[in-house]
């Protein structure tokens, strides 16, 4: 009896051992209904392609513009066609980020923003200190370029107006600043505006992106992000320009704000000019398609609530998107040479 006595105690005092390991050292399973963390939800989604996300559904907010309709005529269903196509292609995730992370935003009004989706899945996450990335359109906001920075990427940050000039050339590690807009077209373009309450002349310099590159040293060589916030000209700047070069075939990230600008426009002519340019904002996210870019995440910009109604569709016309190019060309050059503050300015000046 003896003998079998001590195994039960012994028994007992394994299972109690054990016990206090997995309180200790085990992560308790949510329970049945908590909401996941958002990042997970977000990388989860799947869109189904028959449901046609945003299209006939109904959404909580009031449309800022409600277009009538009834000056289409035999158009509107042309047209109606062509808006679904296109809330389909910003909508539908067809490559989905097991792991997305947020990178920089900072908090307004309660709320993160100007936070950029990155996707670390192998094969397209940026390779630690030894990554570029471009940043168009930061406003004055270096939160995302200053994280990619920390990441251990070469970052480079453009826009321009008057109180621009005022911003260092190397507001963060790793980051670099320049006074440049992206060209909608092949050439480079000088704009003046003048001021009459402060009666001074500012210029604004255009350049095409692999103007950019060719400039920075750049020609061949592989972007890890590329960063496009423009507010409005991004189609133009695709179609127009970056389509018409190699620079997408070598980069692995696009992050883009696109913004469907023809509908905030409350004397909206909903006759032949709707539909061009419903086919242009079309063919540039086809474009992308055919270039081997897939959509990996997408969110209405909580900070731009715009909505409007189009026949029966209310939709948002401001999307944060982020793709993963699945044809990458790999170039093997990862020569980023730091170049010295005059040759920037020449840069920016002509």
């Amino acid at each position: 009896m003896a003998p079998a006595s001590f195994l039960r105690r012994l028994r007992f005092t394994i299972l109690s051992i054990l016990c206090f390991v997995l309180v200790l050292y085990v992560k308790p399973r949510p329970l049945l209904g908590t909401p996941p963390p958002a990042l997970t939800r977000v990388t989860r989604e799947r869109y189904d392609v028959a449901r046609a996300p945003l299209v006939g559904e109904p959404v909580n907010v009031v449309p800022e513009f409600v277009h009538n309709t009834s000056l289409a005529g035999h158009e509107l269903k042309e047209q109606l066609v062509l808006l679904d196509q296109l809330l389909l292609l910003m909508t539908n995730i067809t490559k989905p980020c097991r792991k997305l992370v947020r990178q920089g935003g900072k908090l307004c009004r309660g709320k993160l923003d100007g936070d950029k989706k990155l996707c670390l899945d192998p094969f397209v996450r940026p390779t630690s200190n030894s990554c570029l990335v471009y940043s168009f359109g930061i406003g004055y906001d270096f939160s995302f370029d200053a994280a990619m920075g920390k990441y251990g990427c070469q970052v480079f940050s453009f826009d321009d107006d008057n109180a621009h000039e005022l911003l260092d050339r190397n507001p963060y590690p790793r980051v670099t600043f320049l006074r440049l807009r992206l060209a909608a077209g092949r050439s480079v373009k000088v704009e003046r505006t003048y001021d009459p309450e402060t009666k001074s002349e500012y210029i604004y310099l255009y350049r095409p992106l692999d103007n950019i590159m060719y400039l920075l040293g750049h020609p061949k060589a592989n972007v890890d992000v590329l960063k496009i916030d423009v507010d409005g000209p991004e189609w133009e700047i695709f179609e127009d320009s970056i389509f018409k070069t190699d620079v997408l075939e070598r980069t692995k990230q696009l992050s883009m704000e696109i913004h469907l600008g023809v509908f905030l426009d409350p004397q909206l002519d909903t006759g032949l000019p709707l539909s061009l340019t419903l086919q242009k904002y079309t063919r540039v996210l086809r474009g992308l398609e055919d270039r081997g870019f897939h959509l990996t995440y997408n969110e209405p910009n909580i900070f731009h609530p715009k909505y409007v109604k189009f026949a029966n569709r209310t939709f948002h016309t401001c999307y944060e998107m982020l793709f993963v190019n699945t044809h990458l060309k790999k170039m093997n050059i990862n020569d980023h040479k730091e170049l010295q503050d005059k040759f920037y300015s020449e840069i920016e000046i002509s």
